[in-house]
């Protein structure tokens, strides 16, 4: 949800600041196929394999070589479009900490700061392909998902510092490029 949120307040920002959804028309990305084919079907990747019987290990593989193809990306565009550059490596940190764990560790103590019971989250974490409850055998936690986001119940979480970089990249990026007149470079 951090992401959808930085990258709507970016364009909110740049639009009220006078910038110009008609300059992203205009935006060309280096592999931009990959981007517009990866993150979608990487947010789905997780159900789609517990549907179809995709096995734990292979669909962390098949994850996490999507997510290594995204950061290929941003980095092929980083020389022109800086903010790329903290986009990248917030996938990059949430890859290994992913890699390293198996899962993408998640503090049961940051979820009941946000009011969620321990029983629950413990549950919804069970059932999710990607997320485990972070432990003592967690390696890099600080890497986790152990940052509280409050707010309104549809829009509270607890998100990682790959998150957070993530979501500034791709929000400044799209704060720059809605500004930038078409053919000039960020």
């Amino acid at each position: 949800m951090i992401l959808l949120e930085a990258v709507a307040l970016a364009l909110l920002l740049s639009l009220v600041t006078g910038g110009s959804l008609r300059n992203l028309e205009h935006e060309r990305l280096r592999g931009e196929w990959v981007l517009l084919v990866l993150l979608p079907v990487q947010l789905v990747w997780p159900r789609v394999a517990s549907l179809i019987g995709v096995g734990h290990d292979l669909s962390l593989m098949v994850w996490l070589v999507m997510m290594v193809a995204l950061v290929g990306v941003m980095l092929v565009n980083v020389w022109r479009r800086w903010m790329l550059g903290f986009a990248a490596l917030g996938i990059a940190l949430n890859v290994l900490v992913i890699g390293l764990n198996g899962a993408m560790p998640v503090s049961l103590r940051s979820t009941s700061e946000l009011g969620a019971p321990r029983d629950e989250a413990t549950a919804s974490l069970d059932a999710d392909q990607l997320h485990e409850a972070l432990h003592e055998e967690t390696l890099l936690p600080q890497l986790a998902d152990v940052i509280a986001v409050p707010g309104p119940e549809w829009q509270r979480g607890v998100v990682s510092v790959g998150d957070v970089l993530l979501s500034f990249g791709l929000g400044g990026w799209v704060f720059a490029a809605s500004r930038r007149p078409s053919g000039l470079l960020s």
